[in-house]
Formats: structure tokens, sequence, C-alpha cells
């Protein structure tokens, strides 16, 4: 597959918080380098090499703050996650995936392995194989507040 469309993704993203106080909305940019500068393009397909940010946008519609929100973002298959691309425009605690979104820990993840000498070594897991991404703000999010939160990924 040359191409990967990145629309059913968008489409999760845009219709999961659609119909509550809460509404949500994901973005996807390409990026890429011109004359030295780093530009983005909205864009609903990617090839392999590409470098894609992910924009996760919350607004809260209700007159009356909300909390206890947990923010997740999927890193797509065929994708993988690049280290330190993570951002939040507000306080948050960031968490990470390793085996999709069955459990999520602080960064770095690590992992006790055995090695052929059968002493155990603990191992740091790459960022590319994390599968999802959470963000926990710590004030919730006020009325008529937006939040954003962004990562990037590179399609394999």
């Amino acid at each position: 597959m040359n191409r990967i469309i990145l629309g059913a993704l968008l489409f999760w993203a845009t219709t999961l918080w659609a119909d509550g106080p809460l509404s949500s909305k994901m973005e996807t940019y390409l990026v890429a380098e011109k004359n030295g500068q780093e530009v983005m393009t909205v864009t609903e397909e990617a090839s392999p090499g590409d470098v894609i940010e992910y924009r996760l946008i919350y607004s809260n519609e209700a007159e009356q703050p909300l909390s206890g929100l947990e923010i997740t973002g999927p890193i797509p298959a065929n994708t993988a996650y690049l280290k330190d691309s993570a951002s939040a425009d507000v306080n948050a605690e960031f968490t990470v995936s390793i085996d999709d979104g069955s459990s999520f820990e602080l960064e770095p993840v690590t992992r006790t392995t055995t090695g052929p000498d059968g002493q155990s070594k603990n191992i740091i897991v790459a960022p590319s194989d994390y599968t999802q991404l959470r963000w926990v703000p710590e004030n919730g999010i006020q009325p008529g507040q937006v939040l954003e939160y962004r990562y990037r990924v590179k399609v394999q």
C-alpha cells in the first residue's frame, strides 16, 4: 500500500463526543520542510516516510466545568510515534500505551528481560512501539475553553 487513507481515523475522532457538552475534532497535517522552514498542509492521505501531525481539539460547550477528562490519541497501524513530539496547551499527565490501550504508563516505558546468561535487565521500550497516547488535564476544561493536544507519527 503506497498511501494510507486517514479519513476513517478522522471520522472516529470527530464523532467521538459530537452530541455532548464536550465537542472534539481531530485534524491531520502533513509536515514537510521547504526552504529550511517547516510547512504544514491539511491532509487525508500519507505515503511511507511522511510525517503526520495529529491535533486533538476539545471544546467545552457546557456552562459548567468538565472534569475527569482522558484524551486518548491513537497511533495508527503502519505508523510510528515520533519521540518527544507530544504536547498540550495545558498541564496534563502524559502516559503511553504499548498494548493497544489496555494499560498506560509514564515514560520511559521499561520492561525486564532475561539475557542468555540468565541475568535480568531493564530495557527501555522504543517510542516507535507505542500504540496510544493519553493526556489527563490537571484542571479539566472550563466553560468555553478549547484545549489542543498534538503529536506526530511517521508513516512506515
